[in-house]
């Protein structure tokens, strides 16, 4: 009876205890361990606007992580949040952008980078709060911003392989869903003229061949088809309409184009009140309107447009795997039947897409894989997925596999580690999504590409090798 106590909150052990005090072992498994503390502490007694200075140092020294410990960090992060987030201007997206303060862009790199890796260390994740917050960083106009974000939330709601099929609970977005839905449709959808794949092919083109966006030889062909189509703000929206003079509803769509949004001098907020003023578009469309502005306006980059590519896919790999998005997601789908193969078709071109591009691709379709095996909600959704139901793409990547780990002696590209190990992971869960491991391994493959890596003596590679293991 004792030992099964233990396992009890502290309060009713009490109660069950005739109301003697509790063991101090047993009080100290909820107490973060000093060390933690510690480092709490100097955070929390440092002034709020100087908070990036005891964060800057971070890393993770500790054992494996118990979430509760870090509470009141995340608590004190909730409080500069509210002090000089929740009243922004230019976040809440208000009739008045305009914001005069600077925003505190190095405060939330840091606080944003340490809530990243504590989540990335530590189990019991449910309990963590402060979305709120977030949907107003997802409205930032700094790329940084939004990719720090997304790698919050990525390091939430990540499913981990060794409980996809223990039924663990998995972590919802709330009402951030719909914030991620938008950025993860990115340019529009691949019926419009604008998949994935051809805007960041279009826009690598650009940069590597050193062509200007419109030049006069390239006529209509295909780039500069894609380049017009990325750089044309298209937003429809439904405003509430009032009955009309002969008693028929007047049609309450209402539609924003705007072509060349790359030519525009304009930061994205100026262009979005812009909208806001000429087309009297309501509050609850904004987000959706400053995201297609945002991605129109990335065209005038080949940098900034490659940010925005990365945004697409880190906002679809938390949406994916967010417990509560189920209308988000078939949303997408229908708007994307296409997506898995587009993301794909990035593994694939070596040649054309960097490794940065390429390695988040494996990872949003490893995701689709967790949230497959680990839901059964989910996997309904998933289920008409090429990744989940066609085997010829996973011998494809096995091929893509073999390429990666023998390029690794001589990489061309200093991102190919990253990219290994995104496929490394994605076969992993392949392993592990299936009934039975030892005849899946045996199966699919994998033994003869992972020979060479296995033989690797290269200390930088070593990481790679856990997968592997696994």
């Amino acid at each position: 009876m004792a030992g099964n106590r233990s396992n009890l909150p502290l309060r009713l052990q009490q109660i069950l205890s005739g109301g003697r005090s509790v063991s101090p072992v047993l009080k100290l498994e909820s107490e973060p361990p000093p060390k933690v503390k510690a480092f709490i502490d100097r955070v929390i007694k440092s002034p709020l606007h100087d908070i990036a200075i005891p964060l800057s140092g971070f890393r993770w020294e500790y054992n494996k992580g118990n979430f509760h410990h870090w509470r009141p960090l995340f608590m004190h992060f909730d409080t500069y949040f509210k002090t000089y987030l929740s009243c922004r201007k230019d976040l809440l997206l208000s009739d008045n952008i305009v914001e005069e303060d600077p925003f505190p862009k190095h405060s939330i790199m840091q606080i944003l980078r340490v809530m990243q890796v504590i989540l990335e260390n530590c189990h019991n994740k449910s309990s963590f709060g402060g979305l709120e917050h977030f949907k107003l960083l997802l409205a930032s106009t700094d790329p940084d911003i939004l990719i720090a974000s997304l790698e919050t939330l990525s390091a939430l709601v990540r499913i981990n392989p060794s409980k996809m099929h223990l039924g663990g609970k998995l972590i919802g977005c709330g009402s951030t869903n719909s914030y991620l839905l938008s950025l993860a449709q990115g340019w529009g959808s691949k019926e419009e003229g604008l998949g994935l794949h051809s805007c960041v092919v279009a826009n690598e083109r650009n940069q590597h061949e050193g062509l200007c966006l419109f030049p006069s030889d390239i006529g209509d062909n295909c780039d500069g088809t894609q380049h017009r189509l990325g750089s044309t703000l298209h937003f429809e929206y439904n405003m509430v309409s009032s009955i009309g003079t002969e008693g028929s509803k007047p049609s309450n769509i209402h539609a924003i184009k705007i072509p060349d949004l790359h030519l525009r001098k304009e930061d994205d907020l100026g262009i979005l009140k812009q909208c806001v003023d000429q087309f009297n578009v309501p509050p609850e469309h904004r987000f959706s309107l400053l995201t297609r502005i945002r991605f129109a306006h990335a065209f005038r980059s080949p940098r900034i447009c490659r940010l925005y590519s990365r945004i697409s896919i880190l906002a679809f790999v938390v949406l994916v795997q967010s417990n509560d998005a189920h209308d988000e997601l078939v949303s997408f789908f229908a708007n994307e039947p296409e997506y898995t193969n587009e993301l794909i078709r990035l593994v694939r071109s070596e040649d054309c897409v960097p490794g940065t591009i390429r390695a988040l691709a494996m990872l949003a379709l490893g995701a689709q894989l967790a949230a497959y095996a680990s839901s059964h909600e989910r996997a309904r959704i998933l289920s008409g997925s090429s990744i989940i139901s066609a085997g010829g793409n996973r011998m494809m990547l096995l091929n893509v596999l073999q390429k990666a780990i023998v390029s690794l002696s001589n990489p061309s590209d200093p991102s190919t580690p990253v990219f290994v190990d995104a496929l490394l992971q994605f076969f992993l869960l392949h392993v592990l999504s299936s009934s039975s491991s030892g005849s899946a391994i045996r199966g699919s493959g994998m033994v003869p590409p992972l020979l060479p890596l296995l033989q690797d003596s290269d200390p930088a590679h070593i990481h790679l090798l856990k997968p592997c293991k696994s």
